[in-house]
């Protein structure tokens, strides 16, 4: 059984196993701007922001936990010093992520805590379905 909350845009759906989804606005406006600019100066120069949209994000991150793309991001980049960035500059890279790829932003922050981020599940969508 799903228990609906409140519709507004920090509000979340309840799902089985205490799991959320992407699609229902984890990571704030605040968040994904700071994500964009460390993009800018991080990572831009290896690869533009539109290779992480659409088809191939999906099929590389659609279903998946937040903490396995975290993971990524943490061990291969940037590409010429993997792991160089604060734990906070990762998870603001993959709030822009998010965000490039449609996904809301709500009214709290993306923990940079690979645990917490376990409980989400990366939605191919904006509107996110109960498992």
């Amino acid at each position: 059984t799903c228990i609906l909350v409140a519709t507004d845009v920090g509000a979340q759906q309840a799902v089985p196993n205490g799991q959320r989804s992407t699609g229902l606005g984890v990571y704030s406006r605040e968040q994904w701007m700071r994500g964009r600019d460390v993009y800018a100066g991080m990572c831009a120069a290896c690869h533009p922001a539109v290779t992480h949209v659409g088809p191939v994000f999906t099929k590389s991150w659609a279903g998946k936990k937040l903490s396995d793309l975290f993971g990524f991001l943490r061990e291969r980049m940037p590409k010429n010093d993997p792991g160089s960035l604060s734990e906070q500059d990762y998870v603001d890279v993959m709030s822009y992520m998010l965000r490039l790829n449609g996904m809301p932003a709500g009214v709290e922050e993306l923990p940079a805590d690979s645990v917490a981020l376990t409980k989400i599940r990366i939605d191919s969508s904006r509107v996110a379905t109960p498992e």
